[in-house]
């Protein structure tokens, strides 16, 4: 085959899978969405029902114990009834948990029913992502696996932009009145979350998405899929562990920023009004008209960190075809420990402003590490990306309880802030490993046939 013929197939492979990757994209937005408002609903259950930051922490629990949950079931789900009705039937769960939110707020008005409609909504997600994560980084060469997928996740960032800036204007718009259960302004997103996702479900049916076989479609370009067990393949098994530790960092860092980023910028008295301010932060409620540093701090986020995480994930792929995606993770990983020792040191009316450059450095690590982990594993990469969803469930799950409660028991920011420093410096030493790991994983022995 010439090199012209051999830039023909690439380019009509593009186009074949072009309009399939854009579809799966949205899905990534709608995750996107839903784990974002996750940050705004932790602080909005610590006013609304006077929690503490570790009781609070349960919103993410309640989210990720379901990926750890159904993780391994999806996945076989998946493999028996394929991606696109895999991604039908996490389709039709999240529009369940959805509208949960709605006896939820008008009927039990409890923690625990919002806990359990979260539940139920993140059984779809969990679905979702078994099916979407895998099937972008096949739907093309395997050389273009991270950027792929990192391009894919940066529509999930873009939910990161807008979901925070909803949830502040939504959630926190007026003072919340603890001795009132008004759950109104929290109904109203998800109902509305609900519809769209049932339009969604309703393209999807009548879409067709290209089936695509792993292990076959790649063997002409590279004959190298690994026929190893799972578990005899380090490149995999730490790559999960890597992954594990990433999300407990990541939703960690998500949980308490509204409460970082208030208590670093602001001075307040104890009726919760303003003493001082820093000025940027004095800057930003006043060009928004926030209502209260709540609602500035969500627009913080909204503008600043999740900007920066959007042009981080869009930045990936084209940075990744000039640097290896282990450098660029490892690079990542080092500038992000750099980050969270800043935040650590809590300079009062400084450190917030730094604290943003944590998410532009995070916004390729569960996509490049992902793609990294699953490299040339062929059939088996279907089971493989549910290890990755349990590790996200189980890092989820007790993540936010855990810095919550290092926060309330100690009081000190800095030994909260300690956990994601630590995985931070182990998502660097997996990225520089990674070759070697890699190498290590060619050369284990094939399982034998029985």
């Amino acid at each position: 085959m010439t090199t012209a013929d051999k830039q023909g197939v690439v380019k009509s492979s593009r186009n074949r899978y072009l309009f399939p990757f854009l579809m799966v994209a949205t899905l990534f937005f709608i995750w996107g969405f839903c784990h974002s408002l996750l940050d705004d609903l932790n602080k909005y259950f610590q006013d609304m029902l006077s929690l503490g930051k570790m009781e609070s922490g349960l919103v993410q629990t309640s989210v990720f114990i379901a990926y750890f949950l159904v993780g391994l079931p999806a996945a076989m789900l998946i493999r028996r009834i394929g991606y696109q009705r895999g991604i039908l039937v996490g389709l039709l769960v999240l529009a369940t948990g959805a509208f949960l939110f709605i006896p939820a707020g008008l009927v039990f008005q409890t923690f625990w029913a919002f806990l359990a409609a979260l539940f139920v909504l993140s059984i779809g997600l969990a679905t979702i992502e078994t099916a979407a994560n895998p099937y972008v980084t096949v739907l093309g060469p395997k050389e273009g696996a991270a950027g792929r997928l990192s391009v894919a996740q940066a529509f999930n960032a873009c939910a990161y932009i807008l979901a925070p800036a909803v949830g502040g204007f939504i959630l926190f718009g007026k003072k919340i009145d603890p001795n009132v259960r008004d759950f109104h302004p929290l109904i109203l997103p998800y109902a509305v979350l609900g519809l769209v996702v049932l339009l969604i479900f309703g393209a999807f049916a009548m879409i067709h998405l290209p089936v695509i076989e792993e292990g076959k479609a790649d063997e002409a370009d590279d004959a190298t899929i690994f026929k190893a067990p799972l578990a005899s393949q380090p490149h995999f098994t730490l790559g999960v562990v890597t992954q594990f530790l990433y999300i407990v960092a990541q939703i960690g860092v998500n949980a308490f920023a509204v409460n970082y980023i208030v208590e670093n910028a602001v001075n307040q008295d104890a009726k919760g009004n303003i003493t001082s301010a820093a000025p940027v932060f004095q800057w930003l409620m006043n060009i928004t008209n926030a209502k209260n540093a709540n609602q500035a701090a969500t627009y913080v986020i909204a503008f600043f960190c999740m900007t920066l995480y959007t042009i981080g994930r869009f930045s990936g792929a084209p940075i990744s075809r000039v640097i290896k995606p282990n450098i660029m993770l490892a690079l990542y990983g080092i500038l992000n420990s750099v980050v969270i020792l800043l935040a650590i040191a809590d300079v009062k009316f400084i450190s917030w402003m730094i604290l943003p450059l944590c998410w532009l450095f995070m916004s390729i690590m569960y996509p490049f590490i992902f793609a990294m982990s699953v490299r040339n594993l062929g059939p088996q990469t279907k089971i493989a990306a549910s290890f990755h969803v349990i590790a996200v469930g189980a890092a989820g799950s007790i993540s936010a309880v855990l810095m919550g409660g290092l926060w309330d028991h100690y009081k000190s920011v800095g030994l909260s802030f300690s956990v994601p420093l630590i995985c931070f410096v182990a998502v660097t030493i997996y990225a520089l490993a990674y070759p070697a790991l890699l190498e290590k994983s060619g050369r284990a022995a094939p399982a034998t046939a029985k």
